[in-house]
């Protein structure tokens, strides 16, 4: 029960401080949310910045790589490549465009915030990491031509989607990022045999 307790609190906590940024929300504001006090805040953080590296950089990590895994984890093909990064292009419409939870976090707490941004961070690298295998298994079925660098291509393939979603979330248009997802994919495709 105390870990559904964390966990709940974790994600209203989260969530403020989503909307709000972590810059903008005080303590007081996190505990109200959470409905915590000051003592077990204090028992468990030294300050807002490390509940910010717990809560809303680690637990948002957390469930943007549990829905990525689920979407990438077993693709294998080109059209299942295509097929998910479809439906996470859809996705992102649907939900309004929203801004990429991990970047959002990444850009605020990049130069203030080393444990969080080293969370952040991790949380890039494990979902390149997923594109990666989904692309090293493409190689070795052998529909990329083995010489083909699927950490390479996974890298340009993050850096479009990241890129794509900055920049269809400013122009409220998700052209931009169908265009970047369609470029990236295209250098993938070059590697096909």
């Amino acid at each position: 029960m105390a870990g559904q307790a964390v966990s709940a609190a974790y994600g209203r906590t989260a969530e403020l401080f989503a909307e709000r940024g972590i810059a903008a929300t005080s303590v007081d504001e996190v505990l109200a949310a959470a409905g915590a006090g000051k003592g077990q805040f204090y028992h468990y953080f030294r300050g807002r910045d490390d509940l910010a590296a717990a809560a809303a950089v680690g637990y948002r990590c957390a469930q943007v790589m549990a829905r990525l895994t689920q979407a990438l984890g077993a693709v294998s093909s080109l059209a299942g490549l295509e097929q998910a990064l479809a439906a996470f292009i859809a996705g992102f419409e649907q939900m309004g465009m929203p801004a990429c939870l991990i970047g959002t976090l990444a850009t605020e707490v990049a130069g203030r915030n080393e444990s969080a941004r080293r969370q952040a961070a991790a949380g890039f690298d494990a979902w390149e990491q997923l594109l990666a295998e989904a692309l090293e298994r493409m190689r070795q079925r052998g529909e990329l031509c083995a010489d083909t660098q699927p950490a390479k291509l996974a890298t340009g393939l993050l850096a479009s989607i990241e890129g794509g979603m900055v920049l269809s979330r400013m122009r409220k248009d998700i052209a931009p990022l169908r265009i970047a997802v369609e470029t990236a994919l295209g250098q993938v495709r070059a590697h096909l045999t």
